[in-house]
């Protein structure tokens, strides 16, 4: 099976192009999920946010995500532009799920578990400024700029349920790319990629 690597931020940081850049440099994929579970995902958006329901619609979506990212894992490297560890930690900032009941070693047997997990950060008030030029903000990012301990919460679950923090304020994106390649566990998928960026 190829590598998994899961970038995991608060909104505003940067990963989705960072997953694109890593993606190309991997000759692997940006993981989308297909249309069933993009509906699913798409239907536990609209529920009461914090609520319990939504948090259990959003749980099942990651079991059905995980079997295609199994899948797509057999002839690709996928990269992950959020998983299990957002999903925890906004249910850590909530209130739903304890800090102590999660951790690296106590993952889920039912989610695949990526082989490199990132917590991508930039300075917080580089992170509003790039939230604050977006022309839709949802109640994620709207709670995480007014609520300080709610954010602390979020970003104490990030750090418990990733391998590694890279922060991205002062650096590019392809610059960020390479450092998280970089971590990335030497593999017959990765091995040439990381010569090419040594040299």
């Amino acid at each position: 099976m190829k590598s998994v690597i899961a970038l995991e931020a608060l909104d505003g940081v940067g990963k989705s192009t960072i997953a694109k850049l890593v993606a190309r440099r991997l000759n692997g994929v940006v993981y989308r999920p297909s249309g069933k579970i993009a509906h699913q995902i798409n239907a536990a958006s609209e529920l009461p946010y914090g609520s319990q329901e939504r948090t259990d619609a959003h749980r099942k979506s990651l079991t059905m995500m995980s079997r295609e990212i199994k899948e797509i894992a057999k002839s690709h490297t996928v990269i992950l532009d959020r998983f299990y560890a957002s999903w925890a930690s906004e249910k850590v900032g909530t209130g739903n799920l304890k800090l102590t009941e999660i951790s690296m070693e106590s993952w889920p047997n039912d989610l695949i578990k990526p082989d490199l997990s990132i917590h991508l950060r930039v300075d917080e008030e580089e992170r509003l400024h790039r939230i604050g030029i977006r022309s839709y903000q949802n109640q994620r990012e709207i709670r995480l700029g007014n609520d300080e301990p709610y954010r602390f919460r979020v970003l104490r679950g990030l750090t418990k349920l990733t391998n590694c923090d890279i922060d991205n304020t002062f650096r590019s994106p392809e610059e960020t790319a390479a450092a998280i390649i970089q971590r990335l566990p030497i593999g017959k998928d990765v091995l040439r990629t990381r010569k090419a960026l040594l040299a």
